[in-house]
């Protein structure tokens, strides 16, 4: 009971954080604990072939490759909450960045991802996603106490600034740059504070595109097929094992 408790207070902060979303945690220890044929039919009725959030997700097993020029990275991981085993095949260049950027994601590791429900196996408690988008890097378990998601997104707004010409935002990473508002409101401005801002983040995310064109992530020029998408059964439960 203590474990559903927990689990599910981390869950809560995922599905605010991803919208309408449907949350892939859940959907996992509903699944572990179907008793019956018919509850376990009417589970998968709801959630197959639709996305689903997933959080907490640790790395057993991690294979790169490449088909047709097109590099990935093949991850089981283990959700929390349940025990199952979930798997997918990160393709796209920028879930593959967010894995290989320092540190680069490893076994032992946890990460947050959005993915369709495509395959279940009861069985073997296997549940596959397909496509899947890598959100970021992620705790191993929830946060006691209140979790903001810039703790574990990069990417997540902390600041907003609309009192100039242009309205800005600022996430995580860009942070350090509010040490300059006083600085410089005082020098130029409103505007000029956000012009600072827009100036500095363009800057920093050139620098990012320069450093994932040395990751290995994208087609190599001498592909000329496109890569067939993984896993790609059609939605269902798999019954028997393979």
């Amino acid at each position: 009971m203590v474990v559903v408790l927990v689990v599910a207070w981390g869950l809560a902060a995922g599905q605010a954080a991803w919208g309408t979303t449907a949350n892939g945690n859940e959907i996992s220890l509903y699944l572990s604990e179907t008793k019956t044929p018919a509850a376990l039919k009417e589970i998968l009725n709801e959630s197959l072939g639709k996305q689903h959030f997933f959080r907490y997700l640790r790395i057993s097993e991690a294979v790169e490759g490449e088909t047709n020029g097109y590099p990935y990275v093949a991850l089981t991981t283990v959700e929390p909450s349940s025990a199952w085993t979930v798997k997918f095949t990160v393709v796209k260049s920028i879930s593959l960045s967010k894995l290989k950027e320092d540190p680069v994601s490893k076994v032992g590791d946890a990460v947050a991802v959005t993915g369709v429900l495509n395959q279940v196996n009861p069985k073997t408690k296997t549940i596959v996603l397909c496509p899947v988008l890598v959100r970021y890097k992620d705790r191993l378990a929830p946060k006691c106490g209140k979790e903001m998601m810039a703790e574990v997104d990069t990417t997540a707004v902390v600041y907003s600034f609309t009192g100039g010409k242009d309205p800005v935002n600022v996430s995580k990473r860009d942070e350090d740059l509010l040490a300059f508002e006083a600085q410089i409101t005082a020098e130029k401005g409103k505007d000029g504070w956000a012009k600072f801002l827009l100036d500095e983040i363009a800057k920093r995310n050139k620098a990012a595109r320069s450093g994932r064109d040395t990751l290995g992530i994208y087609r190599k020029e001498q592909a000329v097929e496109e890569p067939p998408p993984a896993d790609t059964n059609a939605p269902g439960a798999i019954l028997d094992d393979e």
